[in-house]
């Protein structure tokens, strides 16, 4: 009867993550951030929050909480193998690292139809801070600097090769009382030095194309149907504790005489 008033007394809540990484600066900063966001919910700041979020104040009260984790990484692959949920992460334990770009954005709300809009509100939460989109400028502008000199270095290495395998050999058709002596093992480089830029131009490409933004979503929020407090969940802590109040009280019960008598006698040997 406990655990089912307590379960009509509380609002069902549901959660979802978000897994979404931190292009322009160390997840540090964006975590922080969206954890400090978080306070406002615990002291039910309603109205700044939604100014934050830059939502509806009615969505903003549907919110229970928002917390972000970092990614641990125990293989040094590089990609998260589990999330520092209960915050227990030892920067002394050599066997983890925690990514520094990797983070999760886990929301709790009473209403499942706005997961979406606290999304996007998360993002212009993030994207408000000064620090984190200039930093995020500036790693577009190196980018497109390097794509240049990069491009600039592969048309060099391409002259250079046109005169290895074209002028060279015509020049010693045109001149045979001329020996020139041409490297094959340099030539091959030439290939190997081509393709390694080319993949780093690619690389910076894709880079600037696909994570353009201060932060990536990997993964959106998903509205869940089951709720994070659901029925089962009161009758079980409540069944066990007064399980437990039930055991201790029938111990006390069937040993009160004993109980009582050895407490008199404790007095009168006092």
């Amino acid at each position: 009867i406990i655990a089912y008033l307590l379960y009509q007394n509380t609002k069902r809540y549901y959660s979802s993550e978000m897994i979404a990484l931190s292009n322009s600066t160390r997840n540090t900063y964006v975590v922080s951030s969206v954890n400090l966001l978080n306070d406002l919910f615990k002291q039910k700041n309603y109205s700044i929050a939604a100014n934050y979020l830059d939502i509806d104040l009615f969505k903003a009260k549907d919110i229970k909480s928002i917390n972000a984790f970092y990614a641990i990484d125990i293989n040094r692959d590089g990609l998260p193998d589990y999330f520092d949920y209960k915050q227990k992460y030892n920067p002394k334990d050599t066997t983890i690292t925690r990514l520094d770009n990797y983070f999760v954005v886990r929301l709790e709300v009473y209403d499942e139809n706005v997961f979406a809009q606290v999304r996007n509100g998360i993002k212009n939460y993030i994207y408000k801070n000064k620090f984190i989109i200039d930093n995020n400028n500036e790693r577009i502008r190196q980018n497109k600097i390097l794509i240049e000199k990069i491009e600039g270095e592969i048309n060099r290495l391409d002259s250079l090769q046109k005169v290895e395998y074209f002028e060279i050999p015509k020049m010693q058709k045109a001149n045979a009382s001329q020996m020139v002596v041409l490297n094959e093992k340099e030539r091959k480089l030439y290939h190997d030095q081509k393709l390694s830029l080319e993949r780093e131009r690619l690389r910076l490409e894709r880079d600037l194309n696909i994570n353009s933004e201060p932060i990536t979503i990997v993964q959106d929020f998903t509205p869940l149907s089951k709720a994070e407090n659901p029925y089962s969940k009161y009758a079980i802590k409540i069944g066990l504790l007064f399980a437990l109040i039930g055991f201790f009280v029938s111990l006390l019960w069937q040993y009160r005489q004993t109980i009582i008598t050895t407490y008199l006698n404790l007095i009168k040997n006092q």
